[in-house]
C-alpha cells in the first residue's frame, strides 16, 4: 500500500469503537477534574456499545467491531507534518498547502505562561496529540440549536474549530432545503478531552459523530441506514459542506452508504473524477477523504483537523504539562523481541515499567518471547516544533473559489 494512503486508514476505525481498544484511558489531570465521570449510562446507543442497557434501541444488525490486529488502530500523531496532493484549494485559503499561521505569534513563552495561569480562556481551544491518545483544554460545548438534537451534551465538546465548522455544514442544508429534519449530535469530545467510552478516538475535540438525514418521520438517532429510509438530497448536502467548505481530514461511512450517496451525487450532475476523489482516491497519489469502517450505517463519523488548536498545542504543551493542568496522552509503540532481550531492558530502554507493559499486553509474568511484537506504552507524542501544514480543500471543478478565506458559508 503506497505511503500516502497507510497513514489515513490507519487512523481511521478508531473513530467510534468500543471493544478491542489498543489505547488506555489518558487521565483526566486532577486541576481539571471531569464533571461527568459518575453520570448515567447513555439514553441511546453511541456507535461501539454493546452494552445489555442499549439492547432496545440498537440498530438491527449492529455491525462488529473491527479485530485488534487491524492495521486501522494506531496511535501516530496528528501532529505531525501533514501531507496530501491534489485538490484545487483556492489562493489564500489556510488549506492551500501552506503552513498553519501561529495563533500565538508575538507572544512569548513567558506571555503565554502568565495568560494560562491567568486568563487560560484567551488562548482559545488546544487540542493535544492524536484523536485517539489526546486530551483538550479550552473546549467549546455543542450548544442548542433549532436544526440539530444534542444525543448527550455533556459528551459534546471539541475545540471551537470543531463546533463551528459544524454549525456551518448544518446550517448550509438548512438554507439549502428549509423546513429540514433536526440532525442528531452524538458524541465530539469529554470537557477535557481522554478517553471517552466506547471510544477509541474522539479524545481530542476533533472527532464528531452525527446521524445521517432520513425521510419524514423516520429521523432518528442510531437509526440503521438503507436506500429506503435516507433522505438523499440533504445527506449529500452535509457530506459536500464537509468537504468543501470545511479543513476536514476524513467521514467514516459504510461502504454500502458510500454507494447509495455516490450514486445520487452522480444523478444531479456532480463531477465523477472529483466523486472518484473523494470515495477511492488515486493510489499512490490521493488519498479517500470518505472511507469505510465496521458499525458507520447508523451515523457519520467526521474527524477535523482544527489547525489552529493544534498549532497552540504545539506551543502551550509543554506549559500544561508542567503546570499539571494536563497529563502526557499515553500512546503505542510496537518492539520485536530480540533474543536475550528481557521484560526489564525494554523497560528502561523505553522510560516505562515492567507493570506497564504487562498491562499493555495482558502479561501474566516477565516472559516474553523472542521474534514477538509487544506493545509499550508512552507518554506525550505531543510535536512542540516543526510544520503543521493543511492539504488542499477538495474542491469540485464548478467551485474553484468554495472555501476561499472570508467565504461566506454555503457560497
Amino acid at each position: 500500500m503506497h505511503r500516502s494512503l497507510l497513514p489515513l486508514l490507519m487512523l481511521a476505525v478508531t473513530a467510534c469503537a468500543g471493544g478491542s481498544t489498543l489505547t488506555t484511558p489518558a487521565s483526566r489531570a486532577p486541576a481539571h477534574p471531569a464533571p461527568d465521570a459518575q453520570r448515567a449510562p447513555d439514553p441511546a446507543p453511541i456507535a461501539g456499545t454493546t452494552d445489555a442497557s442499549d439492547a432496545g434501541n440498537a440498530p438491527a444488525q449492529p455491525a462488529a467491531d473491527p479485530p485488534a490486529h487491524d492495521p486501522a488502530y494506531s496511535n501516530e500523531s496528528e501532529d505531525e507534518p501533514l501531507d496530501d496532493s491534489g485538490g484545487n484549494g483556492a489562493p489564500g485559503y489556510l488549506g492551500h498547502g501552506t503552513k498553519t499561521p501561529d495563533p500565538l505569534a508575538g507572544m512569548t513563552t513567558q506571555q503565554i505562561e502568565k495568560t494560562l495561569l491567568d486568563s487560560p480562556d484567551k488562548l482559545g481551544s488546544i487540542s493535544v496529540g492524536s484523536c485517539d491518545a489526546g486530551a483538550l483544554f479550552n473546549g467549546v460545548q455543542m450548544p442548542p440549536g433549532e436544526h440539530w438534537t444534542r444525543v448527550d451534551a455533556s459528551h459534546e465538546w471539541g475545540t471551537q474549530e470543531t463546533i463551528d465548522d459544524l454549525v456551518r455544514c448544518i446550517e448550509h442544508v438548512n438554507r439549502k432545503f428549509p423546513g429540514s429534519p433536526q440532525m442528531y449530535i452524538g458524541h465530539v469530545s469529554a470537557r477535557h478531552g481522554g478517553h471517552l467510552v466506547p471510544h477509541v478516538s474522539h479524545q481530542s475535540g476533533r472527532d464528531v459523530d452525527v446521524s445521517y438525514y432520513y425521510k419524514p418521520d423516520r429521523q432518528r438517532w442510531y437509526r440503521y441506514a438503507t436506500r429506503d429510509n435516507l433522505d438523499l438530497p440533504r445527506t449529500w448536502a452535509f457530506v459536500r459542506a464537509v468537504i468543501t467548505l470545511t479543513d476536514v481530514k476524513l467521514l467514516i461511512i459504510d461502504r454500502a452508504i458510500q454507494k447509495i450517496i455516490k450514486d445520487y451525487a452522480l444523478s444531479i450532475g456532480e463531477d465523477r473524477a472529483w466523486l472518484d476523489d473523494i470515495f477511492r482516491g488515486r493510489p499512490g497519489k490521493l488519498r479517500p477523504l470518505i472511507i469505510h469502517a465496521p458499525g458507520h450505517r447508523t451515523h457519520i463519523h467526521v474527524r477535523f483537523y482544527s489547525p489552529k488548536a493544534q498549532a497552540r498545542a504545539r506551543r502551550v504543551y509543554p506549559l500544561l504539562v508542567h503546570h499539571h493542568l494536563i497529563r502526557p496522552p499515553t500512546y503505542y509503540v510496537t518492539h520485536m523481541v530480540k533474543k536475550g532481550e528481557t521484560l526489564a531492558q525494554l523497560a528502561r530502554h523505553y522510560h516505562t515499567t515492567v507493570q506497564a507493559i504487562q498491562r499493555a499486553n495482558g502479561l501474566r509474568s516477565t516472559l516474553i518471547h523472542a521474534k514477538k511484537e509487544y506493545r509499550i506504552p508512552r507518554h506525550g507524542g505531543v510535536a512542540a516544533s516543526g510544520a503543521l501544514r493543511l492539504p488542499p480543500r477538495r474542491l469540485p471543478p464548478s467551485e474553484p473559489l468554495a472555501g476561499r478565506a472570508g467565504a461566506a458559508p454555503g457560497s
